[in-house]
């Protein structure tokens, strides 16, 4: 973390993360912002300003290191910080379909603070076909997938019971309400249609 300062200013680098994407929002009008965080596994939020220098392009995931910098004396309706590109860290296309076929190892569920058991998402292209462990039993489904929109169909699992069912339980109803998918490098990133992360898995 870098930090100056001045009789006016006070300035932090920090690193930002760059949705492939913009969303509607609403500011002083309904407009288009872009989706950022700070961190891989946060959820993406509202960025409602701008940062100079930097030219943004729908369809790539960026990684930036910014300026934060605090404006004395703002307007009324003006931000108290304004954004400067420091260096832009990396800039990776959104990935195609392929990226998601593969087999991956869930390591955390929205709700749940840790996982007792590891449920497992395997992807095949043949089909549109997902299955995997869900953490007692084994499950089935479909997905569909546009860009990186994705659906799971409705599972069906085995019925075996177990003594801790918790983790199969939360892992069974989230499914449905998958919505969109990200790959970062070895990790798999599940929103729902809020762009809240809901599962994250690692490619074995």
């Amino acid at each position: 973390m870098t930090l100056a300062c001045n009789s006016n200013t006070i300035q932090d680098s920090k690193i930002l993360f760059v949705a492939p994407q913009l969303a509607d929002c609403t500011g002083v009008a309904p407009q288009k912002c872009m989706l950022v965080k700070e961190a891989l596994d946060d959820e993406w939020t509202y960025f409602y300003d701008q940062i100079e220098g930097f030219s943004y392009e729908e369809g790539y995931t960026y990684e930036l290191l910014v300026n934060e910098i605090q404006v004395p004396n703002p307007a009324a309706d003006a931000s108290s910080i304004r954004y400067e590109l420091n260096n832009i860290v990396s800039k990776i296309p959104m990935l195609d379909n392929s990226e998601l076929i593969n087999e991956w190892t869930v390591i955390k569920i929205k709700g749940l603070k840790q996982l007792s058991n590891s449920p497992t998402m395997t992807f095949e292209k043949e089909d549109a076909k997902v299955a995997g462990f869900a953490g007692c039993n084994n499950y089935f489904s479909t997905y569909t997938v546009s860009g990186n929109n994705l659906t799971l169909g409705p599972a069906g699992a085995t019925r075996m019971l177990c003594p801790d069912m918790s983790v199969e339980d939360v892992f069974l109803k989230t499914l449905p309400n998958i919505a969109r998918f990200e790959v970062v490098k070895k990790e798999l990133y599940l929103y729902n249609q809020k762009d809240e992360l809901l599962i994250l898995a690692i490619s074995k």
